[in-house]
């Protein structure tokens, strides 16, 4: 396919700055008319490459104008492919992150600058736009809802096509690589038990309830209350059905309800949130860990799970649109380590006891739930 006059200055540009940028490993990108193109570092450090099979000239137009979330536009919309069916997009991935982690050393200016630095300003234009829809998108309590319906609303037969038994949708903890997902998150939920110290006499608060699967296990080990809080219709109604399904109702009470919504009095001796701040937002940190410190008791514990970004890239990735936020998670923000105590010690009296770094897990996490949804 011939491209248009600005398909073709759109692929000048990127080539150039692919050949100006990629400074370890290799990117290969293969056209439909026969040209291959080669981007190289002088570095080998990790000996990675991507090759990229371009069928459409419309991928350099969009990869210029929005960057990350174009690249994705173009991928999802068939523009490009890889030559590795199975292991390229994880190739890609590869390259772009070595090669971020390079630049780093080489330019504080680039860092600075952020993603959309070459593509001028076509690239700024589409920067403005998502930073607007963002600002859009910050987690009042109605759009907090919203945001939760588009995603977790979807269809629970569809997460259970690749969630598994547990209906879990946060990192397992694996004991090895080949170990089944369902084992591996009831570990990663016995952990949580044993970190909260539960036992009968303890009032729970679940922030973020999800599907019920915590809910019927720490009832059916400890003997505890149970009140877990979602703001998913269809996540309520499943959990519902699988609690009176264990016979536990009269321990478990689960509630349509924002977490700054609970009933004003309300005290629990111990408070479990699992990958659930990712959609608190950046603007309503300080007050989910006020509204977490009203609702705990004296003496009381609060474990939190989470996906974390590394403190350096926080604020670009809170300021900056990607693919996370415009297509899985509207509204969605990754704390930062720092991010989560200096929110915390500014707004409560809460106090860090324990830190465990679970990420190693989620690379295995994740790779089962791919094979699952794609029926591997």
């Amino acid at each position: 396919m011939a491209p248009s006059r600005l398909e073709a200055w759109a692929r000048l540009f990127v080539t150039k700055y692919l050949g100006s940028h990629i400074s370890t490993d290799r990117l290969i990108l293969e056209e439909e008319g026969g040209e291959t193109l080669t981007f190289e570092g002088t570095s080998k450090k990790y000996n990675l490459e991507a090759v990229l099979k371009v069928h459409n000239p419309r991928f350099y137009w969009k990869v210029m104008t929005r960057a990350g979330i174009g690249l994705a536009d173009a991928y999802i919309d068939g523009d490009f492919s890889f030559a590795d069916k199975d292991q390229g997009l994880l190739d890609l991935f590869l390259v772009l992150n070595a090669n971020r982690v390079a630049s780093k050393s080489i330019s504080k200016v680039n860092k600075k600058r952020g993603w959309w630095t070459p593509f001028l300003f076509t690239a700024g234009i589409a920067s403005a736009k998502f930073f607007l829809q963002n600002v859009l998108r910050q987690n009042t309590l109605t759009q907090a809802r919203r945001n939760i319906s588009r995603h977790y609303d979807l269809s629970n037969e569809l997460f259970s096509l690749f969630l598994g038994e547990t209906m879990a949708y946060s990192s397992a903890i694996f004991k090895t690589e080949d170990e089944d997902l369902n084992t591996a998150q009831l570990r990663k939920i016995n952990t949580l038990i044993e970190k909260a110290r539960i036992d009968k006499n303890h009032e729970i608060l679940d922030i973020g309830c999800g599907w019920g699967t915590f809910a019927i296990e720490v009832v059916k080990q400890t003997g505890c209350k149970y009140t877990g809080i979602t703001l998913s219709v269809e996540q309520l109604k499943y959990a519902e059905v699988k609690v009176k399904e264990a016979g536990l109702q009269d321990n478990i009470k689960l509630l349509l309800c924002d977490y700054r919504e609970l009933p004003k009095g309300c005290k629990y001796d111990r408070i479990v949130s699992c990958e659930m701040i990712e959609h608190v937002g950046h603007e309503y940190m300080k007050e989910f860990f006020s509204s977490c410190e009203s609702a705990l008791a004296e003496d009381g514990l609060f474990v939190l799970q989470f996906i974390s970004v590394p403190d350096e890239r926080y604020d670009e990735c809170r300021r900056n649109s990607d693919f996370l936020k415009e297509y899985i998670f509207p509204g969605g923000c990754l704390p930062s380590l720092s991010r989560i105590t200096s929110a915390m010690s500014v707004a409560s009296r809460l106090s860090v006891e324990h830190v465990e770094n679970l990420g190693s897990h989620y690379y295995f996490y994740v790779k089962m739930l791919e094979e699952k949804f794609l029926g591997k």
